[in-house]
């Protein structure tokens, strides 16, 4: 008589055990799902009121187990050693979870509609993924916590737990494979979710072959077609929801529009050392930048090796983490995951086009990356039309398409990669030293190419160079860096007419000309660049500092930023200003 007793109230025990976990998990789960779902639909909402609707549904779950857990009476009848009981006693949960689910949308719906004033339409879209993507780990902990009881009472079952999980992960790395393949499925945002949903249903089948002991073989291809199947189906309508119309469409854009902004950038580069590689300071590649863009307008920025000009391009693309500072393109700050619309809209063109390009590829596979991983264009025909009409419009012709890129010459290897750069339908796009391994005609050529392009499309445009003549021939505003900070900002006429931090004139000094009369180099700034792990204090630039204005000031004292005149202002001291009125400083 006793031991029945124990038996029921175990079995008790466990339920309220499983259901308090269960629950638990999807309130910490849950809070978090919420809480990236807002960040990625926008929704301003802080940490600690998407933390009161999920412990609201906490609650609620609580509260609707326990009662439907007594309507049905589990607690009496629910025998854990016996099968049929096992398999009933899921399908109650199951029923209990859909409940909730309805309730827990209900309730998500108008909480959005009330506290995060949205409309029915999208508070009931929000709510009812989290739910879905919630049921799915509720049920999934229920199947997993029956099937550790199972196996650890069932000595003789057939097949082993061993062979049942391998079926599994055969199961999931088929659903993986299919769900990532096709050019098409980087366009979709879901893919986890996808995954998620097509390879449930065929888990769940397998799972009570595996508990009722039926034929395991056949029962395993079944659950893989199933899930083939619906992995077929809900990729289809994934399809179907990404706007490829709109993206394939090519704008030319407003001029003089807000295009790119960034504020106080700065990018840091940890230094490690030691056995245990801590970190021990701080490499300052950027250190505090601003500037802005426009659309149909070139931005140069001109220094020296080492000075931070490619960090600040590899900061503007995701590729390296900011320390602190705003990135905005229009007017939208870009968030640390760098999304598909940013790769589309924002483009980048490297210095040695030999590495840009795939040598086992030809030219149209080349530039037709963009259009299969950017814009869906899945078609062999659309493909090269569309390469085509890039290739055009960079002076190639069309039997170069089917050419290898060791078959071209250094400048039409430029043209290539710009092509490509300009086959997903960009608005800004990043030169990085784009004809530094050109002759100085194919250079003429492709800058004019780029600033054609740029009449015709508006697109604006961050030049990065070395050459003095190269950025005064394609550029409209000027930034001269130095160690990781601008020193004198301004349109091409005032940085080169009035040129007037000290470094500014000394590079412009250092410029080589052809002059048959005067054959030896006139100025060479002194010293090395000294190093950005330990700048020097004050003014950075004072050590090799040639200017009549150097003072002792310079070697411990920020540079001000000073105003020369509307639109140039330099980072300086004491500049040398010759027959001017004093400048306007800001500290």
């Amino acid at each position: 008589m006793i031991f029945p007793v124990i038996l029921k109230g175990l079995s008790i025990l466990y339920a309220i055990i499983t259901g308090i976990i269960i629950v638990i998990i999807i309130l910490i789960t849950g809070t978090i799902i919420t809480r990236k779902r807002a960040y990625k639909v926008k929704w301003s909402g802080s940490f600690k009121k998407l933390f009161r609707v999920n412990l609201l549904w906490f609650l609620i779950d609580l509260s609707l187990m326990i009662i439907t857990n007594i309507a049905f009476n589990r607690f009496l009848s629910y025998d854990i050693f016996n099968l049929g009981q096992f398999l009933n006693s899921f399908g109650v949960n199951l029923l209990i979870i859909l409940l909730r689910f309805n309730i827990n949308v209900l309730i998500g719906t108008i909480i959005g509609m009330k506290i995060f004033n949205k409309e029915l339409r999208e508070s009931l879209m929000f709510f009812l993924i989290i739910q879905v993507i919630l049921i799915a780990i509720a049920i999934s902990i229920e199947l997993f916590i029956s099937f550790l009881i199972f196996i650890f009472k069932n000595e003789h079952i057939y097949p082993s737990p061993i062979v049942f999980l391998l079926c599994l992960a055969l199961i999931v790395g088929v659903n993986i494979f299919y769900v990532n393949w096709g050019d098409k499925m980087q366009l979709v945002k879901s893919i986890n979710s996808i995954s998620s949903i097509s390879i449930f249903p065929g888990i769940i089948y397998l799972s009570i072959s595996f508990f009722t002991q039926l034929e395991f073989i056949s029962n395993l291809l079944i659950a893989l077609i199933i899930s083939i199947i619906i992995t077929y189906i809900v990729k289809i309508i994934a399809y179907r929801l990404v706007p490829l119309q709109e993206i394939r469409k090519v704008n030319i854009l407003e001029k003089g529009k807000n295009l790119l902004k960034v504020n106080n950038l700065k990018v840091y580069y940890p230094l490690l050392g030691g056995i245990i590689k801590r970190q021990i300071g701080d490499v300052k590649a950027v250190n505090g930048v601003s500037f802005e863009i426009r659309t149909g307008e070139t931005f140069g920025i001109v220094g020296e090796s080492g000075c931070g000009k490619t960090t600040i391009a590899l900061a503007i693309l995701g590729l390296v983490n900011k320390m602190d500072g705003d990135i905005l393109f229009h007017d939208i700050p870009i968030s640390n995951k760098y999304s598909k619309y940013l790769r589309q809209k924002i483009q980048i063109v490297f210095q040695d086009p030999d590495a840009s390009l795939n040598p086992r590829l030809k030219i149209v596979e080349n530039i037709a990356e963009p259009l299969k991983n950017l814009l869906g264009i899945t078609k062999k025909v659309e493909i090269r039309t569309r390469v085509l009409k890039l290739m055009e419009e960079v002076a190639l012709k069309r039997e170069h398409m089917d050419r290898f890129p060791h078959e071209f010459s250094g400048g039409q290897k430029q043209r290539i990669v710009i092509a490509r750069a300009l086959a997903s339908n960009p608005e800004l796009v990043i030169l990085d030293e784009p004809t530094s391994a050109l002759d100085v005609s194919v250079q003429a050529q492709i800058l004019n190419l780029l600033k054609y392009l740029q009449n015709k499309y508006n697109y604006g445009f961050l030049f990065i160079t070395h050459n003095l003549s190269v950025v005064n021939h394609i550029a409209d505003k000027i930034a001269v860096m130095y160690l990781g900070q601008f020193v004198e900002i301004g349109n091409v006429d005032q940085i080169f007419s009035n040129p007037t931090h000290p470094y500014t004139q000394a590079l412009l000094n250092s410029r080589a000309e052809i002059n048959p009369d005067n054959q030896e180099i006139d100025f060479v700034i002194k010293g090395e660049v000294p190093s950005p792990i330990n700048p020097p204090k004050g003014c950075t630039f004072h050590p090799r500092c040639s200017s009549d204005a150097r003072t002792k000031e310079c070697e411990y004292e920020l540079p001000h930023k000073i105003k020369i005149e509307e639109g140039h202002y330099i980072w300086c001291i004491n500049p040398p200003f010759s027959n001017k009125k004093d400048p306007i400083k800001f500290e």
